[in-house]
């Protein structure tokens, strides 16, 4: 049986529909409900927040197919064509699997620049609350500053998400936010400018990769084939070329109109 864990947002709620316009049979239910199906074969959920890292985790541990849905990996989900990324088990596709670049044409809002090699500063974005929360590594600013600083004298410049509210995991598990916590960054990232970027979870390696930046990341994000794996590393940056990443993740990313019919669900399983 085919389950979809309920949002509870409004905003967000449509995508749910969608999916389950493209799986007939499938049923919507609240995430405590999800919890309990033992009969679940397939759920499909989108984000962390609100109970749903309570059942993206119940489907890890008891080995049940899920679909993430999040943000996409370049674009915007609020606009039209929307697009989401759709993850079968997992948070982000971080592999390559060859694809052909007609996806990827449609969609790719980018030029894709020639690696600079001259930047001097190094672009620190550490992941919001919330992740940090999900995937337990709220020390992950601290360890990284203090791993740069072993290896390299550049400037490092730190890059938090203009929206970020304070985040816990509650008794009942839940990751529950609070309060914004930065404020927003006044000026746009000088591309130029930038030796390297690291990160944890967040996409903007992929605008970094296509403004000829390498990247140093970890398994939790999208450009880990193709990322510098050690900050001992930082000042011999990986220097590979994009583009099969991206035509990859192109049919990693899905419309609305996609998961209504059925394309979405056909590309993840491999039919």
């Amino acid at each position: 049986m085919i389950y979809l864990s309920k949002t509870s947002r409004q905003v967000t709620e449509k995508y749910i529909d969608f999916a389950h316009s493209g799986m007939p049979g499938s049923q919507i239910l609240p995430y405590e409900q999800v919890l309990t199906k033992k009969d679940a074969t397939k759920v499909w959920l989108f984000g962390i927040l609100r109970g749903t890292n309570l059942v993206y985790e119940h489907c890890e541990k008891n080995k049940i197919d899920f679909y993430y849905m999040d943000r996409p990996y370049w674009g915007i989900s609020r606009q039209q064509p929307y697009f989401l990324r759709i993850v079968k088990n997992d948070h982000v596709k971080n592999f390559i699997d060859e694809r052909p670049d007609d996806r990827f044409k449609a969609s790719f809002p980018f030029e894709i620049k020639p690696y600079h090699k001259n930047g001097k500063k190094i672009l620190v974005c550490p992941p919001t609350n919330s992740i940090a929360t999900f995937f337990k590594c709220e020390n992950w600013l601290e360890n990284t500053l203090a791993e740069l600083e072993k290896h390299t004298d550049r400037e490092i410049l730190v890059r938090e998400k203009p929206y970020n509210p304070e985040a816990q995991r509650g008794a009942d598990g839940k990751i529950h936010t609070g309060g914004n916590s930065t404020k927003v960054p006044k000026e746009s990232i000088q591309w130029n400018e930038i030796h390297a970027v690291v990160t944890n979870n967040s996409s903007i390696t992929i605008k970094a990769l296509a403004n000829g930046v390498p990247v140093f990341t970890d398994g939790n994000n999208c450009a880990f084939p193709i990322a510098g794996k050690s900050l001992a590393r930082i000042e011999r940056p990986v220097y590979e070329d994009p583009r099969p990443l991206f035509y990859s993740l192109a049919y990693g990313q899905f419309t609305g109109t996609e998961m209504k019919d059925g394309t979405a669900l056909r590309i993840l399983d491999g039919r």
